[in-house]
């Protein structure tokens, strides 16, 4: 009879069937982290020097006049705080001695994942982190790009819900001319809404159709302006619907331009793994790092907010 038959289903006693390899549905964000060249920081608090001409006049005299003097500048400082970072992980004697379906040995594996995990938090703050001064025992944190760039004439914030438009891309692109040395934005950022949004722009033709028509491209990589080339990117960190710190959730949507000739990571330690003292029958390990974001000039960058996100 077929209820005498010995079947699978439901015999508990039937070894699991687990893939060993291990994904990783996290997304990981670091283009800051990764692009932005490094330099050395060596105190807790990192300065860059900026400095500025008279507005432009006639410098006519007349002959022979004696010549008086005439006022004259120094540089400024614009300084940021180095913000220590931790990502600490314990893994126990035993689960190093115990099997796992992936087949690796679990510190080896908990070190791979606390480095991902510590450069998801350094773009973070990169990106968003907002000054702490670090006295009176407070965590100390530094400026991140938004808020170590920004100034009121490269802070534009449009009405909530603005639809974005290549108009008001050019628009941003002429005021960070016009504020500038001359020199502009090459990169901008912002979230996967607003990044659509760019791929749609009809002002130029963008659709290219392939022959035989297997492929329709029809995205904006790089965006040509009278006042510059600039590459667009989506970036999962520009654009928060929470907050996660820093300087908080956003209501609306950001754009983020940037020219990372002018914007570095300074480190006063780069990051490395130490051994934590063991107290007990556990491997304790800490990836740390001491850094800073550093913002030679703040006028070739821009932050705009206040556009449409849904």
């Amino acid at each position: 009879m077929a209820s005498e038959i010995l079947k699978t289903y439901g015999d508990t006693s039937i070894r699991e069937d687990v893939n060993s390899f291990v994904e990783l549905i996290t997304a990981l964000e670091a283009w800051f982290l990764n692009n932005l060249g490094k330099s050395q920081a060596y105190g807790p608090v990192h300065q860059t020097q900026v400095d500025t001409l008279p507005a432009a006049a006639s410098l006519a005299v007349q002959e022979g006049e004696d010549l008086t003097a005439t006022s004259t500048l120094v540089p400024t400082l614009l300084p940021n705080i180095v913000q220590h970072v931790a990502r600490t992980f314990h893994v126990s004697d035993v689960q190093r001695k115990v099997a796992h379906f992936n087949g690796e040995d679990m510190l080896a594996y908990q070190t791979v994942k606390a480095g991902k995990e510590i450069g998801n938090a350094l773009e973070f703050d990169l990106i968003r982190s907002v000054l702490v001064s670090g006295v009176s025992g407070t965590t100390p944190k530094m400026k991140g790009i938004v808020q170590a760039i920004s100034k009121s004439t490269n802070t534009t914030v449009h009405s909530s819900g603005t639809v974005l438009s290549a108009s008001i891309i050019n628009g941003l692109m002429k005021a960070n001319w016009d504020n500038s040395n001359g020199t502009v934005a090459t990169d901008v950022f912002m979230g996967s809404f607003n990044r659509n949004t760019v791929d749609g722009f009809t002002q130029k033709s963008n659709s290219l159709v392939q022959f035989p028509a297997t492929e329709i491209l029809n995205t904006v990589d790089m965006y040509q302006t009278s006042f510059g080339r600039i590459a667009v990117h989506v970036h999962r960190r520009v654009y928060l619907s929470s907050s996660g710190g820093g300087i908080g959730a956003d209501s609306t949507g950001r754009l983020l331009f940037v020219n990372p000739e002018y914007l570095k990571i300074a480190y006063l330690n780069p990051i490395y793994l130490i051994d934590l003292a063991k107290t007990g029958a556990a491997d304790k390990k800490a990836f740390v790092t001491d850094l800073t974001v550093e913002v030679k000039n703040q006028d070739v960058h821009q932050n705009a907010t206040g556009f449409d996100i849904d």
